[in-house]
């Protein structure tokens, strides 16, 4: 069976090692079950590879240096269940930018003290961070399940939802600021709907789940220059104007706000929809 040595330089929990890869001379952060249990600071010890499910290897000596800054400031337990919480993140989600290493355990840790004061940010975007960002929304589900067992700490659904966000971000190599911008741009989207057509998207919660995932696939569309052809665009027009008026109006919004422009095949497609919305109403 084959084998790696290691040189634990911090234990920081059972299952998480801070180590020198004796064979490659890289600092890593390891993963395993039991992996720190009985393990000492400074023991040089060899595990067999089916023991180290994950090694996180940082070749950013910037990145590096930030991490140890934040072990000295963060209780090495948070550490440890934030560095579980992102090995399962990135089981489900695919690879995610190595900086979540350090965005996500600072707002765990912040999270954690925060809570212990019995303070609590409210998320005004939680539905909607449900909807468009539902996979990561699941892992920050299992995040709070893990956030328990480890320290005891319960976090409430706003703060899953801010989980979401930054492993949102990480998946798409982007900054959370941006990822919350797009967010509080939708909902002020569906606030340009609801004044243009008289109407309470929100109360009909599957035509609002339908719109969200919809307009974050406008969105991300737009900003990658994308076109879509739409053969039923000259139809659209003619036949439906007040939806694609408002349509266009909702993508001087986009372009406004978030520098991407819509082709006007898409607008007819968010058009389509905002029709069906307005249909679905008058029944």
């Amino acid at each position: 069976m084959e084998q790696d040595t290691f040189k634990i330089l911090k234990v920081i929990n059972n299952n998480v090692i801070l180590a020198l890869e004796e064979s490659t001379g890289y600092e890593v952060m390891a993963i395993g079950k039991g992996i720190g249990f009985g393990r000492k600071n400074g023991e040089v010890y060899t595990y067999d590879h089916s023991q180290i499910e994950k090694t996180y290897v940082s070749r950013h000596n910037r990145l590096t240096g930030t991490f140890f800054k934040l072990m000295e400031q963060i209780d090495i337990e948070v550490i440890g269940v934030s560095e579980e919480i992102i090995f399962y993140a990135e089981k489900q989600l695919g690879k995610l930018n190595d900086h979540i290493h350090i965005a996500l355990t600072d707002h765990i840790g912040f999270t954690v003290e925060r809570l212990k004061e019995g303070l609590i940010i409210d998320n005004p975007f939680l539905f909607e961070i449900k909807t468009m960002y539902s996979e990561e929304y699941e892992v920050g589900e299992k995040a709070a399940v893990m956030l328990k067992e480890r320290l005891g700490t319960e976090i409430p659904d706003s703060e899953k939802a801010f989980i979401a966000l930054h492993l949102s971000s990480a998946r798409q190599d982007r900054k959370i600021t941006d990822t919350m911008k797009d967010t509080k741009t939708i909902r002020e989207i569906i606030e340009i709907i609801n004044s243009e057509l008289g109407m309470e998207i929100q109360d009909d919660k599957l035509s609002y789940t339908r719109l969200l995932t919809h307009l974050k696939y406008v969105i991300s569309v737009a900003d990658q220059n994308r076109d879509i052809e739409n053969p039923l665009l000259l139809n659209i027009k003619k036949d439906f104007k007040k939806s694609f008026k408002v349509s266009k109006k909702i993508a001087q919004y986009i372009e406004k706000n978030l520098s991407v422009k819509m082709s006007e095949h898409e607008i007819g497609y968010l058009a389509l929809h905002i029709e069906r919305i307005q249909r679905l109403k008058n029944k």
